[in-house]
């Protein structure tokens, strides 16, 4: 429970108490009802100036409470990492007085001003300017950016006082590199192998056993699977990116954990293999509104890289905008279109900014690979699915043929 809910609770048990006292007493109601409506109003109003949270007190709790708004510059989700130049000072400063933090999302700078001065946050964690309205009564403090600065509320003066000696000219700098190096094949840390290891034998990998085995939970050809994993990891099982994803099939550890695969284990190639192949199935199950196969089988890359909730809102985009948001050609246009303010403001879109470049790239370059690898024209590939939408058994050894694409199915 946190403590917005405990004050909440505190509330309502007054209330209770209050309307026990108004009719437990047998005599006299209308004077006590008026001596007790008073008190009751004037506890109310109290607990409303004193639910306030010192710097002390939010380190006790363990958690600091970040106001903002969804943006490039403030805070966004790219799979599993959060990002965001404010968002990743706000987390550096949180680390610096032992705490984590929890985002509240605000739909524009007054609900930021309004929550903060109803006790619903601890900072306003974006550039916010003094003639801001409501800005004159707040207390401003931290990272400087044209004349605005990230707010508290007067009453909290070591909390300002904190940030203040906690920030450092080249902490914006070092979060922009932070955040431009998280989002770039640099973060991976894996070896290079080569594309195929065996092109003669139809070797992909030293993991075409697993990616066989774990084919029919994922629902489609193992050279899927193997295609994805490079995509990943370049078929490096001890390939970890700075935001934390891991092995063969780059997995978040958190993402893993829903499916019973514990952090300590992440790295095993079979464990990881074996996950991913469930998170693909679950993510097909999640998109069996697409009616063709092969193009399902898209929207899944698409949630693989970039996650089903900000491709759910380019469809509902598609859609309002005339498009088939069941044809991803088209609904690739405005995964990319996710990262204007037009787009991502949109009243349709539920998950906000998207960094779109990364997730429309990712599908091509899997899909193509896959191709490569099976050996059939672009375009024309089930992804081993068959037109009813469930596996198509197909063979595990590649025939060969003669020609540019050596391997067919």
């Amino acid at each position: 429970m946190n403590r917005h809910t405990t004050h909440i609770n505190y509330r309502l048990t007054l209330v209770l108490l209050s309307i026990l006292t108004l009719f437990g007493c047998s005599s006299d109601k209308q004077d006590k009802s008026d001596a007790t409506l008073p008190w009751l109003v004037t506890t109310s109003e109290e607990s409303d100036t004193t639910a306030h949270y010192s710097l002390n007190e939010i380190v006790e709790n363990g958690e600091l409470i970040a106001l903002t708004i969804d943006g490039p510059s403030t805070y966004y989700m790219q799979r599993d990492l959060r990002l965001g130049v404010q968002y990743l000072l706000c987390e550096r400063f949180a680390k610096e007085i032992g705490v984590s933090v929890r985002v509240e999302l605000c739909a524009d700078t007054m609900e930021m001003v309004k929550k903060l001065k109803n006790n619903e946050g601890d900072l306003i964690a974006m550039p916010l300017k003094r003639h801001t309205e409501g800005g004159d009564s707040l207390l401003f403090c931290g990272p400087e950016d044209q004349g605005a600065q990230w707010a508290v509320m007067p009453y909290n003066k070591e909390l300002a006082q904190a940030i203040d000696q906690w920030y450092q000219p080249n902490y914006l700098a070092e979060a922009l590199q932070q955040e431009k190096y998280a989002l770039s094949a640099e973060s991976v840390q894996r070896h290079v192998y080569a594309p195929v290891l065996n092109q003669a034998k139809g070797e992909l990998s030293t993991y075409d056993h697993l990616f066989v085995r774990y084919a029919p939970i994922a629902n489609v050809d193992w050279r899927l699977l193997a295609a994805i994993a490079y995509q990943e990891s370049c078929f490096d099982p001890q390939a970890r990116s700075w935001a934390g994803a891991c092995g063969l099939m780059q997995l978040m550890p958190a993402t893993a954990a829903t499916y019973g695969l514990e952090e300590a284990k992440i790295f095993e190639p079979e464990l990881n293999v074996e996950t991913a192949a469930k998170l693909i199935n679950q993510l097909t199950m999640l998109f069996r509104d697409v009616p063709d196969t092969y193009e399902r089988m898209n929207f899944v890359l698409a949630s693989y890289n970039g996650g089903p909730n900000h491709v759910r809102d380019a469809m509902a985009l598609t859609e309002k905008y005339g498009g088939d948001p069941y044809h991803w050609e088209e609904v690739s246009e405005y995964i990319l279109h996710l990262s204007e303010p037009k787009y991502y403001r949109d009243p349709v879109v539920k998950t906000g900014y998207m960094r779109g470049t990364e997730t429309h790239d990712y599908v091509s370059s899997v899909r193509e690979r896959y191709e490569q690898y099976a050996g059939i024209a672009p375009g024309h590939g089930t992804f081993g699915v068959n037109e009813r939408g469930s596996y198509s058994g197909v063979s595990t050894e590649p025939k060969r043929k003669s020609g540019k694409n050596k391997y067919q199915i």
